[in-house]
């Protein structure tokens, strides 16, 4: 949740140009902080500017550097030319570029709550065998194909329910009736619309994918040639071209998408991202005491990442994945990697890609997406070995 103060900052200039240049490789965090908290228009001295150029030619790069972050504004109008040859499109012109950093600075306040990492887990160990444990935690991981520097518990992730009736009308998103509460009516002033909401806070497992294992499967699947992912910062960039920031978190593709359409590639690796959700929630939910219907996902695209909470209305957490990470995050994390078959099965395979009420799919309370993009072919491959899964032994 956004501060009236914070949303304002969200929709400066500066602000939406450092989010997605520092994203995108383009600036450094001292810049981003930089132009996010006071940047200046000062004009700097000429001897200043002599100085530096003098160090630069001299070898003292670093020396050039400090001199530069302390006395030369960060150039603004650059950034964002350089933001714009990427993007391709203008980000303070077009809708998609404050859309696209409101969706990363998201994920960017989330990582400023605080943190339990594998790291701080470890020194903090009460024990020898606890210490031990955890240094197996970070192989466990990298094996699945997660980033195990990212891997964390957050203390106090934020949550706000709202309370809207509706009316089912199918078993889409778009075809349910929404019936909110109005709010009493005074003369001369129009009508108004309350939704009564309900913040909270709570204990979330975060888990991001391995760019490395995340390219290796897109090439392997030849969803993009290779000279357009050669590198984690390459991944970012094709990403963010073929997903419409404007959908926010959740993207929403055509139904009836084919192999040709210029979204195929994005789409594959949406469902891969929310699988590997899907699938971890379902094997977090025999060791932390939740049922499948007490957590919930929140998915990170654009840092191809996810978080696993309690969805319940407390107002606190009993420490149930704290305790998980503590005691048993090997166990979850081989669970969902051994967890390939489904009580449906060879049908569920084959008809339906993996995917039923046998596996993948949750109740709505714990899907944000309507159980859309899901398959085990992600995860396995195809029966026709047409599909390489992010789990098969050659990515691995």
């Amino acid at each position: 949740m956004l501060t009236k103060a914070q949303a304002r900052t969200t929709k400066a200039p500066g602000y939406i140009v450092a989010t997605l240049a520092r994203w995108l490789g383009e600036c450094s965090q001292e810049d981003y902080q930089r132009l996010v908290s006071a940047p200046t228009s000062a004009e700097v001295p000429q001897e200043v500017l002599d100085s530096i150029a003098a160090m630069y030619n001299a070898g003292l790069t670093e020396q050039a550097e400090a001199l530069r972050r302390r006395f030369v504004p960060v150039d603004l109008e650059r950034l964002a030319d350089s933001v714009q040859k990427i993007l391709g499109y203008d980000p303070l012109q077009d809708e998609r570029g404050q859309a696209l950093a409101a969706s990363l600075s998201t994920y960017q306040r989330v990582l400023e709550l605080d943190q339990l990492t594998l790291d701080r887990l470890k020194q903090q160990a009460a024990t020898p065998a606890r210490r031990d444990l955890y240094s197996t935690y970070p192989a466990v991981l990298s094996h699945a194909g997660y980033d195990p520097d990212r891997t964390c518990l957050l203390g106090d992730f934020p949550v706000t329910y709202l309370a809207v009736g509706y009316s089912r009308t199918g078993f889409s998103p778009a075809e349910a009736d929404l019936v909110p509460h109005r709010g009493k009516v005074s003369r001369g002033s129009p009508m108004t619309t309350l939704l009564f909401a309900h913040p909270t806070t709570t204990e979330a497992l975060l888990f991001a994918l391995d760019e490395d294992r995340v390219r290796r499967w897109i090439l392997a699947n030849k969803l993009v040639h290779s000279s357009r992912v050669g590198n984690a910062a390459d991944l970012r960039r094709w990403f963010v071209a073929h997903l419409n920031p404007a959908d926010g978190q959740l993207p929403d593709f055509p139904a009836d998408i084919k192999p040709s359409h210029p979204q195929w590639a994005a789409r594959q690796l949406f469902g891969l991202l929310h699988t590997l959700a899907h699938q971890m929630l379902r094997a977090l939910s025999v060791d932390s005491g939740y049922s499948e219907t007490s957590l919930s996902e929140y998915l990170f695209p654009y840092e191809l990442s996810f978080a696993l909470h309690p969805n319940g209305h407390s107002e606190f957490s009993i420490g149930a994945l704290r305790t998980v990470l503590e005691q048993n995050l090997d166990a979850v994390v081989n669970r969902a990697l051994d967890n390939d078959t489904c009580l449906y099965d060879p049908h569920c395979m084959h008809a339906t890609e993996g995917a039923d009420h046998g596996c993948l799919l949750l109740p709505e309370t714990a899907c944000r997406c309507w159980n859309r993009y899901l398959s085990r072919w992600y995860l396995y491959g195809s029966p026709k070995r047409n599909i390489v899964g992010y789990w098969s032994p050659e990515l691995q």
